[in-house]
């Protein structure tokens, strides 16, 4: 699998995307900077770092090396990883990783966590992921992570170092929290995610999913699958504010030369600068 699966690095907005995705073929993104994967994927080189790994949903492109990564990662002496997943995979995953055990005769332990849209996951450095319902085939879940920071209040500002630690010490609170949606990555979608969810629209990266690129598969066949066609998120993407729009999950019947070129011809000039295609 992996002599084909090479890995692919996208470095935008202050983040270095590393993975693999491929539709129907293998799907695991890496954030070094937050410290978390998406989706696991055949468990690529690399995978075995994480501690945190959000789950889109139970298809084994996206899951499939779930067993062989919580072996391998006790086996290097790793702690268990947490992994957080749709709640109604929960239990048939347990099922799973309980079956694996027994076939190895090792007691292997992991961490599993079942959610439903809207749930929230504490990642550290001040950064939280936070679920939401996607469309597809079966049930999945995007992920939005987003990274709070304390600022100076704006009637502060420009305001003598001094006289701030002045108010300090008589007890004014001087900073504000400040949050903002960092990076979503969709997992599997159909394209009405990306209408529904405006914090997606406007993070900085939104890693969304396109399948299909041309007519060899038009949009009711895509949609049929569960997925996003190109023709629907061309429509769609001058509705994004954030900094990169990252394309991935291509169909293998499309070249990354072919579909690069596609992007460069077809979304709106106002947008095409930020559009990236992630996936060797």
């Amino acid at each position: 699998m992996h002599e084909a699966a090479t890995l692919d690095e996208l470095k935008v907005a202050g983040l270095t995307l590393r993975g693999i995705t491929r539709g129907g073929v293998e799907t695991c993104v890496m954030v070094h900077e937050l410290g978390v994967m998406f989706d696991i994927g055949m468990c690529p080189p690399g995978a075995l770092k994480y501690d945190n790994i959000l789950v889109s949903h139970g298809h084994a492109d996206h899951l499939g090396g779930i067993g062989y990564l919580v072996s391998q990662r006790q086996l290097v002496r790793a702690p268990p990883p947490s992994i957080h997943v749709p709640a109604e995979i929960f239990e048939p995953l347990t099922q799973i990783l309980r079956g694996w055990a027994a076939i190895e005769g090792f007691d292997l332990k992991w961490k599993l966590h079942g959610h439903a849209p809207g749930d929230r996951v504490e990642l550290g450095q001040g950064c939280a992921a936070t679920c939401l319902r996607t469309v597809h085939r079966v049930p999945s879940l995007a992920w939005v992570v987003e990274r709070t920071t304390r600022r100076l209040k704006p009637e502060f500002v420009g305001m003598a170092g001094p006289d701030i630690a002045d108010l300090r010490r008589r007890g004014v609170e001087v900073l504000d929290a400040h949050t903002e949606p960092l990076l979503c990555v969709t997992g599997d979608t159909q394209i009405e995610f990306f209408h529904r969810h405006e914090i997606a629209r406007r993070c900085k990266v939104l890693v969304h999913e396109v399948t299909s690129w041309t007519d060899e598969r038009d949009v009711a066949q895509t949609r049929r699958w569960g997925h996003t066609h190109l023709d629907e998120m061309i429509a769609a993407s001058e509705q994004f504010t954030g900094e990169a729009l990252v394309l991935v999950h291509r169909s293998m019947r499309h070249s990354r030369a072919e579909v690069e070129t596609i992007a460069r011809e077809r979304f709106p000039a106002g947008v095409r600068e930020r559009v990236h295609v992630f996936g060797r």
